[in-house]
């Protein structure tokens, strides 16, 4: 067997999700007393996302209630979509890798684009969020429904954004010149004022994931590493009462 490890390492000097003011600073207990522990947001470096981080979706399944055979050596298509700098993901992107890729029933999906391939000081900067490939809202919901009605319902992606936030979060926190950092008072007044409309209109493609009950993996790298179309996945999240989404570790598992 071939164990390829595809989790974004913590750093906590900087992590690239702290760019968006949604985001929370990765944070390590004192030098001299590392057991006092870390703090670490849902959406910290390689996350499980699943339907219930929405309000729409809330009654749906959540982490201490997922069987473990969703996540531990699920078995896993692989399909290529090349992409660079904010390239968006096509519903015609989608259905030549799924006819490429043949998606067994049941099995889970990974997407690779290339872009958790990047070298390390690449995955640390800003760019690797504002400038990351996305799928476009045609063709989330094109993917979406045929993994509906194939049973697949974890997707897993090497990109930072499963879509663009570009209605309102990025253009409104970008504007900000310097941007403040994540847990400023400006960051807090942003959210404040971040109502349910705009986060619909920015998140519309994992709305629409959630939906139709799929649940998302994202900020993949080494995925390059992967030899064969089909692998085993282990997706190991925190097992948060409750939780609707959680840092987490995945390794791919080639026989």
């Amino acid at each position: 067997m071939n164990f390829i490890e595809l989790t974004m390492a913590l750093n906590h000097q900087w992590m690239p999700d702290e760019v968006l003011p949604t985001s929370i600073k990765f944070f390590l207990g004192p030098k001299d007393h590392q057991e006092k522990g870390i703090v670490v947001g849902s959406d910290t470096g390689t996350c499980l996302t699943l339907p219930a981080m929405f309000a729409d979706f809330r009654k749906t399944t959540r982490l201490d209630e997922l069987p473990v055979e969703k996540l531990v050596l699920r078995s896993t298509t692989v399909a290529v979509v090349p992409k660079r700098h904010k390239e968006e993901i096509s519903r015609m992107d989608v259905e030549k890798a799924l006819d490429t890729c043949r998606l067994a029933k049941g099995d889970a999906l990974l997407i690779t684009t290339g872009w958790g391939d990047r070298p390390s000081p690449d995955l640390e900067g800003g760019a690797y969020v504002l400038q990351s490939p996305h799928f476009s809202l045609e063709a989330a919901k094109y993917l979406g429904e045929r993994m509906r009605d194939n049973e697949n319902d974890l997707l897993l992606v090497d990109t930072a954004l499963l879509g663009w936030p570009g209605s309102y979060l990025i253009p409104e926190w970008s504007s900000m010149l310097p941007t403040p950092p994540v847990e400023s008072g400006e960051a807090r007044m942003y959210l404040h004022l971040y109502n349910t409309d705009k986060a619909k209109a920015d998140f519309a493609v994992e709305m629409e994931f959630a939906r139709l009950g799929i649940m998302t993996v994202r900020k993949l790298v080494h995925c390059g590493q992967i030899k064969n179309p089909k692998v085993k996945v282990i997706v190991a999240p925190l097992q948060i009462v409750r939780g609707v989404a959680a840092t987490c570790r995945v390794v791919a598992v080639e026989d």
